[in-house]
């Protein structure tokens, strides 16, 4: 239940964000639009002073076209001005240190951030208990909410050292788990004979699954149409009655979890049972 009121937290959330950008993008234009008109009428304005000087030999007609042409520049220029004097140096700088400060965020984007946070959180630890993470730099909101992806440096999540998150056109997110070689190996710590178990379908979709799919197409191009798995996590394949080892999972449910890692397999389109200590998936 939590999880549910988080995720439609965060999908209200995200398209509040949306909905805010979009009205701003309607202002911008309209100012633009009125910028432009005016622009052009100036334009027009001064033409008819140079080109067609005989309409402009009553003094009338001449005051209109120098106040339109003046009015149009100020109604262009004054918008601009703010703009032009922060690019003038000023006499007395700031210290370096305040002009390197981030803009205070918003109460509803902390709000957003914090509803993603405990969202990755949740996928993390129900694949890998233990997991800590943390944002590589400065989360950028705008980033997030146009479908690119953000990278997170994750802590105690077996070969995997990073993730990337983004968040689709529905609001939700989803994580790729990443290895960095060229980072310095992390060690390993005792195994707990206490961790909890892992949830079979995250396990699944951020572990086992990449694994596994591109295992079976280099089989099934090989010509071979099923695998096994054993309680250790070993995927390996039988040549006569000689098992050969192909691969192996890390942290692969135990046999409790097997029943349910089978109806996961199935909607995989997968022919999956269970046959004594293994798992045997087969395929057309």
């Amino acid at each position: 239940m939590r999880n549910c009121n988080a995720q439609t937290a965060l999908q209200f959330l995200f398209f509040t964000k949306i909905q805010e950008r979009t009205i701003l993008m309607k202002r911008r234009k309209k100012k633009s639009s009125l910028r432009t008109f005016m622009a052009l009428a100036a334009i027009i304005l001064l033409l008819l002073l140079v080109f067609l000087p005989e309409y402009m030999d009553q003094p009338i007609f001449t005051w209109i076209a120098v106040t339109g042409i003046v009015v149009s520049f100020l109604l262009v220029l004054v918008p601009l001005f703010p703009k032009m004097v922060r690019h003038i140096p000023a006499g007395k700088q700031k210290p370096a240190h305040h002009a390197d400060c981030p803009e205070k965020i918003s109460d509803l984007e902390t709000l957003l951030w914090r509803q993603i946070s405990f969202q990755i959180t949740g996928k993390l630890k129900s694949a890998y208990p233990e997991a800590t993470w943390d944002f590589t730099r400065r989360p950028n909101a705008d980033r997030l909410l146009s479908g690119k992806t953000l990278r997170i440096r994750t802590f105690h999540t077996a070969d995997y050292n990073f993730a990337e998150v983004f968040m689709d056109a529905y609001g939700n997110l989803n994580l790729t788990m990443m290895t960095v070689e060229s980072l310095m190996p992390r060690r390993k710590g005792a195994p707990s004979d206490e961790s909890p178990q892992a949830d079979p379908k995250s396990w699944y979709t951020l572990i086992g699954k990449p694994l596994l799919l591109n295992l079976i197409e280099d089989l099934q191009a090989r010509g071979h149409q099923k695998l096994f798995i054993n309680e250790a996590g070993e995927i390996f394949i039988l040549n006569g009655d000689t098992p050969e080892i192909k691969a192996a999972f890390e942290h692969f449910p135990p046999k409790s979890c097997w029943n349910a890692l089978i109806d996961i397999f199935i909607h995989d389109e997968l022919n999956a049972k269970e046959t004594e200590n293994t798992l045997e998936l087969s395929w057309t």
